[in-house]
């Protein structure tokens, strides 16, 4: 629902129902706040900031949407009525559809209506059952890793040095297209969210509602700026808990508006500083990637530039993931591995090219699924081109999402993709065999087809080596 914050909003009202809103929205200096400002002065005993209590202070610290005149407000409250629209449910029961599989007193009543259960204890210990089933299913695939999960594959020759750092080098252009700067070239109808409802706002995550040729769709996109001060304003497109924690509201209204995801990257990292810290990164981080991985409707992300680390992985957690022609994805920058790896950041490029980052290294790798050629000129015409073939790329993967057959299907092959990650085969070969055979043994090799960066000769002086030991 949206809460319309007038001037005054304050007490029990703001406290109950009015802050509760999945869009908060406030006319220009209206004044909103528990307490009034003479309460709280005469209380704290102390001077208050600057417009406190304000509709801008509020906008500032997180807990409001937007700020609209009331001239605007029709037009405002239309659109984002319409784009709050739920869509039909999926597949799915009924006493799913009001959160974990209709566990307690609640839930089994839903269910028990919806499925003509003949007595209430039937219609609380059906869901029981059910999530118990669940619970076990879970367990099954952990233990059976073989049935889900499958070795990475065995890549062809490295890129070069200079092909590896070219890549990282178009990643980060600065005139490469950002969230809000695709949504303009698809003419979207977007109602922007603001704020974690706890702190404050973050503007490296642009999140909200959009409507783009006709189909909704939430989306949550990192955003750099253009300039030295929108790029300040921006956190240089590193995000604080405080983005995580929007993008998190966001998921939340999709699942339960039933609508897909679309979340798009270009950050080189969550912000590292000891603001973050302090307030959470990590916590914020982990509470985004377990909300996707369980996320109950389709999600399709695109890396569009830098895809740094768990900064990226938070809002990457999706059914299907894509990735511009020269965009990367790394569990680290190139600098920062070559930090740890070769004690100095002068060796950015080797590293980029032994972490095997570039989109179609990681689309060997199985990690991203697919290559959304890009053209040469990030123009304002390049841009266009780029958003509307990220827009049928993924148009197209919620067609194929949405044709499953319920939740469960979708969830279960969201787990096994995710599963399979950093899987591997314990191979026990005959000790006659030596070093250099077992080697070729585990990558399935013979002498003419060893791993790229593994050299017959390198495998020969570790067999002489053993041999010597």
């Amino acid at each position: 629902f949206i809460s319309l914050l007038t001037d005054p909003t304050t007490g029990g009202t703001i406290a109950s129902f009015g802050a509760l809103g999945d869009l908060n929205v406030a006319e220009p200096n209206a004044l909103i706040g528990f307490s009034g400002a003479r309460v709280s002065a005469g209380t704290i005993g102390d001077e208050l900031p600057v417009g406190f209590q304000r509709s801008e202070f509020l906008l500032e610290t997180g807990f409001i949407d937007a700020i609209v005149s009331r001239a605007d407000l029709r037009d405002w409250l239309a659109r984002a009525l319409m784009l709050l629209q739920p869509l039909p449910a999926p597949n799915v029961p009924l006493y799913e559809q009001i959160g974990i599989p209709g566990v307690g007193l609640v839930g089994g009543m839903v269910s028990g209506v919806a499925k003509g259960a003949g007595t209430m204890i039937g219609s609380v210990l059906s869901p029981v059952a059910d999530a118990a089933t669940r619970v076990a299913n879970t367990a099954d695939r952990i233990l059976e890793n073989q049935h889900d999960a499958h070795p990475a594959p065995v890549l062809g020759p490295h890129l070069t040095e200079d092909e590896a750092w070219s890549h990282v080098r178009r990643a980060r252009d600065p005139q490469r297209p950002r969230t809000l700067e695709l949504l303009a070239a698809l003419n979207a109808d977007f109602v922007e969210m603001r704020g974690d409802r706890r702190a404050g706002d973050d503007g490296a995550i642009v999140a909200g509602i959009a409507r783009i040729d006709g189909r909704r769709v939430v989306v949550v996109g990192t955003q750099k700026g253009t300039d030295t001060e929108s790029n300040i304003r921006r956190g240089f497109g590193m995000p604080h808990p405080e983005g995580y924690r929007k993008a998190l509201r966001a998921f939340e209204i999709a699942e339960r508006l039933h609508l897909p995801v679309l979340t798009l990257i270009d950050t080189p990292g969550a912000h590292p500083g000891p603001e973050s810290e302090q307030r959470g990164i990590a916590e914020a981080i982990a509470a985004a990637i377990s909300k996707m991985t369980e996320l109950r409707t389709p999600i399709v992300t695109v890396v569009t530039g830098e895809g740094g680390s768990g900064g990226a992985l938070a809002i990457a957690a999706a059914d299907r993931v894509y990735a511009l022609e020269h965009a990367y994805y790394s569990v680290i920058s190139p600098e920062g591995c070559a930090a740890i790896l070769f004690r100095t950041s002068e060796k950015a490029p080797a590293a980029a090219r032994a972490l095997r980052i570039t989109a179609p290294e990681q689309v060997a790798l199985g990690v991203v699924d697919g290559i959304i050629p890009e053209p040469e000129n990030l123009s304002a015409e390049g841009t266009i081109t780029i958003a509307r073939a990220i827009w049928e790329t993924a148009s197209a993967a919620f067609d194929e999402l949405e044709s499953m057959k319920d939740l469960s299907a979708l969830l279960d092959a969201r787990y096994a993709r995710y599963r399979a990650y950093g899987a591997f085969d314990e191979v026990a070969p005959a000790r006659s065999k030596g070093l250099g055979g077992v080697i070729r043994s585990i990558f399935g090799l013979d002498r003419e087809r060893v791993p790229a960066g593994m050299s017959d000769d390198w495998i020969d002086e570790i067999e002489r080596d053993s041999a010597g030991a």
